[in-house]
């Protein structure tokens, strides 16, 4: 064997754009002039920052330009370069183009350590070639890529959960039961019965599910003791979990754990990445990504502070990449129609890409377009390696879920792209900013750049085109409210409208249908209505939230106030928090704000512990933050000086409703009418109806669902008819009897059955408190009732039926007006304004108590009426 050793000398390449013509290999022919003058203004004044950040727009070539930076870096600098994709399938991705088109070597490494190629180990750690790998590969204990000199982060805006994972443990019901449960009885003391009854029940309801709820750091520091020798034992035979304890468990007062029914996470808010040497050390990291963010959210995502920013080239700001034609199915279509429009487009297409934010969605389509359509199906794992599997395929779908970012398909690889849902909070600690902190504005500009990834999906250079539909209302607000749309690219904003002007008169399948196939034939017809797309460009302009500047400003303190944390100094994490909390003014930011007293009030409750000092302080700090948001009633319990009051207990009840109402209303969507008039109407018509029960009963339930109750019923013999419970201590027990022309007194067996439903409720229900109250009430349009069941009427209310139809005008009412200005969840000023229109109608408990406080059920007159045995056929 000869050696293979070649020694090729120092060589001095000017530039990165410079290196781009010494590439003999490629088959890219030039640089695009927006990308050498990205290069160009790399090389004049940022080699040297140790924190840069380049955007570009989806399909512009940011990929190469990180290439061309780490290449030229690597040669001229003689650094290690670490190039980090957030999945598998993009590191190959990646891999294959460096290599077919650029004429770059670089070297992948996934999966284990222990099977990475000795060869390209070696090449790296020599300098000799680019590393290119998932972020997981470098944020671990113990990474193969410990101290790389240039790092550059591709997608960074999509990197927060790459990141942080390092500094998290995750404890899944589903993957790890018995810890999740023995976890859940240490923190017991930290929650309200109720809540510890919904995480433990065998029979959530899905709003139980979807609930999220953080342990204050008072209760979390003083089971400390018995969490920490707990999981010591408990994560040894899991191996991502004992890694991610190995981080925490000394820091655990800088952290914050999060219940759901899924899972237990602790975690610190910021990812400390100063304290990552394989991150922290390098000379300098590139941050690439099509869309930024705004107001901080790159800094929040990485842990670093002052990132420069290199923005899109002159003449961006009115061009994207690709023409999109926008479908919104709903606005013109029923949902079964809607559903079977999709599965229409998707039959016509040889490949269709399906987006969706889970995996039991994702479950849920597969099972669908298995049984119906004949195609071949792809997840997530089956194009890990390549896409070409997929995009190989004449008759195929890939369904991927939570996966807006990397899956790049151009041209005919695929010219039809479904989204269905909205891409919203990612994880506990998002969840609970966004609905239960009212911090929406926090993450509304990440979830914007995940909806601009996922719509950018099929439309990957200048000339490529695809259609994209758009499936869920809660999404369909999220992109053409007006809030929301302005914030858009223009010539995106162009697209979304003018797909929801065609959507609007697309009243059949059919419709749909044309328009898609006149798109695909890019003939004359489309070209005039892509004319009308850039007619509409011309007239729009971005316009970001101006609130944005206040929390850029707030970010470094936000950072500060982390690594004191994590370095046990509260005193000036206390100072950094207040400082934030200081710049956070105004009421659209009120729940923000909020967050950074209760940090402020918790930091100071820490060195309270010591020096007691602080506990005034502290005790201020969490008023403060009690006084920002009408969600999280645990804040007032953390203030001593506040003690419980029928105020307290009413607007405990009125945020539960308003933060389900929220819920109701994201889902029902607000940019369309039909699905709410459809709703509201079939209500309006049930509850007027006096020959079809079934229908009273269901429109009585659905009316306690739309005002935000826990709305639920029975079809065993004896179970009340519909109950509405409003944050587990209240309970609203019905006998509906409206079958009946009202000249019938009402029957003692009916009234002895509505005595006895609290006893079904408590066993039946799960989440209903033992000490709830109950509110018994009969709704009939009965004038009488019978003398022997007057005895038994004690306590029980009488809702006239007429009475209550005018009630339920009034409350659907409200919720119609309430939709007018409704932006979507987490907002505490719209949350303000419902809890008090609520209040004002007479919608929450308090209000449906006084209501019916006048009428008792034995106020009626009474007859005399039949024995039991000759009573009619109960109803």
């Amino acid at each position: 064997m000869g050696f293979k050793s070649r020694y090729r000398g120092n060589s001095s390449v000017e530039s990165p754009e410079a290196l781009f013509y010494d590439l003999r290999n490629r088959s890219a022919e030039g640089l695009l002039a927006h990308q050498a003058d990205v290069l160009r203004e790399y090389k004049k004044d940022s080699v040297d920052k140790p924190e840069i950040a380049m955007e570009l727009p989806t399909g512009s070539g940011k990929t190469l330009i990180g290439l061309l930076v780490g290449e030229w870096r690597r040669r001229e600098l003689q650094e290690r370069v670490v190039y980090l994709c957030p999945t598998k399938q993009l590191v190959h991705q990646v891999v294959d183009e460096a290599r077919t088109k650029f004429g770059i070597h670089t070297l992948a490494f996934t999966g284990s350590q222990r099977d990475y190629d000795p060869k390209a180990k070696a090449e790296y750690s020599q300098g000799e070639a680019m590393a290119i790998t998932t972020y997981s590969s470098l944020f671990n204990t113990n990474p193969f890529f410990y101290n790389p000199n240039f790092i550059v982060l591709d997608d960074a805006h999509a990197a927060e959960n790459y990141i942080v994972k390092h500094w998290s443990l995750s404890i899944s019901r589903y993957e790890s039961l018995t810890i999740y449960m023995q976890l859940l009885g240490i923190l017991r003391e930290g929650m309200s019965p109720e809540q510890y009854q919904r995480m433990i029940s065998d029979n959530a309801s899905p709003n139980d599910k979807a609930w999220v709820e953080k342990i204050p750091t008072p209760q979390f520091v003083s089971v400390l003791s018995q969490i920490i020798p707990y999981l010591d034992t408990a994560v040894q035979d899991y191996k991502e979990l004992k890694h991610n304890w190995f981080v925490l468990r000394e820091h655990l007062r800088a952290c914050h754990i999060y219940i759901n029914y899924g899972s237990i996470l602790i975690r610190p808010i910021i990812p400390p990445t100063l304290t990552h040497k394989a991150f922290s050390h390098a000379n300098q990291r590139l941050y690439m990504s099509a869309t930024l963010g705004l107001g901080g959210e790159l800094e929040r995502i990485t842990g670093r502070d002052k990132i420069k920013r290199i923005k899109a080239p002159e003449g961006w700001e009115k061009h994207s990449v690709g023409r999109r034609l926008f479908f919104f199915p709903s606005v013109g279509l029923n949902e079964t129609q809607s559903n079977m429009l999709i599965h229409d487009l998707v039959h016509r297409s040889s490949r269709s890409l399906i987006l969706v934010p889970n995996q039991p969605s994702a479950d849920d389509l597969i099972t669908e377009f298995t049984d119906s359509s004949g195609k071949a199906i792809f997840q997530a794992g089956d194009i890990e390696h390549s896409k070409h599997v997929f995009t190989q395929h004449d008759n195929a779908v890939a369904v991927l879920a939570n996966r807006y970012d990397g899956i790049n398909l151009i041209g005919d690889e695929c010219r039809l792209e479904v989204m269905r849902g909205l891409p919203s909070a990612a994880n506990l600690h998002e969840r609970f900013l966004e609905s239960r902190m009212a911090a929406s504005l926090l993450l509304r500009d990440r979830i914007r750049t995940r909806i601009v990834q996922a719509v950018g999906r099929c439309t990957r250079s200048a000339t490529d085109y695809s259609a994209v539909c758009i499936m869920g209302d809660e999404l369909q607000d999220r992109l053409l409210q007006k809030e929301n749309i302005q914030m858009y690219h223009p010539e995106l904003q162009a697209e979304l409208l003018f797909g929801y002007e065609e959507s609007k008169n697309a009243t059949e399948i059919k419709n749909f249908v044309e328009m898609y196939q006149i798109f695909l034939a890019q003939d004359d017809d489309w070209k005039a209505a892509d004319a009308e797309i850039v007619a509409r460009r011309q007239d729009y302009k971005r316009t970001p939230d101006p609130l944005m500047d206040k929390l850029q400003e707030a970010v470094t303190y936000e950072l500060y106030y982390q690594r004191d944390m994590w370095a046990g100094d509260y005193i000036s994490a206390l100072n950094h928090a207040n400082s934030v909390a200081s710049l956070l003014d105004g009421d659209d930011l009120k729940g923000y704000r909020g967050l950074w007293f209760y940090l402020a009030g918790s930091a100071a409750w820490l060195v309270a512990q010591t020096d007691d000092n602080f506990t005034a302080t502290a005790r201020l700090r969490f008023n403060q933050a009690a006084k920002c948001t009408s969600s999280v009633t645990w804040l007032r319990n953390l203030v001593p000086a506040v003690t419980k009051s029928d105020e307290v207990e009413d607007n405990r009840h009125l945020s539960f409703l308003v933060e389900r109402l929220e819920e109701k209303l994201s889902k029902i969507g607000v940019s369309s009418d039909r699905k709410f008039n459809t709703l509201s109407q079939r209500i309006l018509d049930g509850l007027s109806s006096n020959t079809d029960g079934h229908a009273f009963e269901r429109a009585h339930f659905e009316l306690g669902a739309l005002l935000g109750y826990e709305a639920g019923h029975s079809n065993e013999t004896g179970a009340p008819d519909p109950w509405w419970i409003c944050d587990n201590d209240f309970c609203l027990v019905s006998e509906d009897y409206t079958q009946t022309d009202g000249k019938k007194p009402i029957p003692l067996y009916k009234v002895r059955q509505l005595t006895t439903h609290p006893t079904f409720i408590q066993k039946k229900v799960t989440s209903v408190a033992a000490d709830a109250q109950y509110t018994r009430v009969f709704i009939s349009s009965a004038k009488t009732i019978e003398d022997s069941a007057v005895m038994y009427a004690n306590e029980i209310k009488f809702w006239e039926q007429s009475a209550f139809v005018e009630w339920a005008n009034e409350a659907i009412h409200v919720i119609r007006t309430l939709r007018l200005d409704f932006t979507g969840a987490g907002n505490e000023q719209w949350r303000t304004k419902a809890m008090q229109t609520y209040r004002n109608a007479g919608l929450d408990p308090a209000g449906i108590k006084a209501t019916l406080s006048q009428t008792p059920l034995s106020a009626l007159p009474s007859i005399k009426g039949k024995t039991e045995c000759e009573t009619d056929e109960i109803l």
